[in-house]
């Protein structure tokens, strides 16, 4: 199966701000002006994604629907100078499937989705399969972005 990751870059969101700073824990204006145009845009692309093909967001391992301000959050999207990131990982998907780890889910994913954010906080990365209708939908929905095709590496 071909996993292909779609990463935007948040300097796509926030084009007067260069989001190489952006940190978590800096409370300076124009950095809190660009993370929340960051979290407020990824809450809207993940909502339209999630109603556009009736989906459900969960965790890798948990059948409890997670909220979409859990993926559009400062603690999920950026990194901390004091606590780096978390790196995390959501699946996208109608209903839930257990999944052990990352490898499982890579070899047996039944078209979902993977959302994961990047170890430097600064963009976020889409994992689908190669060909599906929803890889489609992104790229036509991000035709104004700059994206770059990341490989998927099953480490947590």
């Amino acid at each position: 199966m071909s996993i292909i990751g779609i990463g935007i870059d948040y300097s796509n969101i926030c084009k007067d701000y260069n989001t190489v700073y952006l940190d978590r824990d800096n409370t300076d204006p124009d950095t809190k002006k660009c993370m929340k145009k960051v979290m407020t845009w990824t809450k809207e692309f993940v909502s339209e994604l999630l109603e556009t093909f009736e989906y459900k967001l969960y965790n890798l391992s948990s059948t409890i629907p997670v909220k979409i301000d859990d993926v559009a959050s400062k603690r999920f999207l950026f990194y901390s100078l004091e606590k780096e990131i978390i790196l995390q990982s959501y699946v996208i998907d109608k209903e839930f499937v257990q999944y052990n780890s990352l490898s499982a889910w890579e070899s047996d994913n039944k078209n979902s989705l993977l959302i994961r954010n990047d170890e430097d906080g600064g963009s976020i990365y889409f994992y689908v399969d190669k060909n599906p209708k929803v890889r489609e939908w992104i790229l036509e929905r991000l035709e104004d972005c700059s994206l770059d095709e990341v490989e998927f590496e099953a480490k947590q």
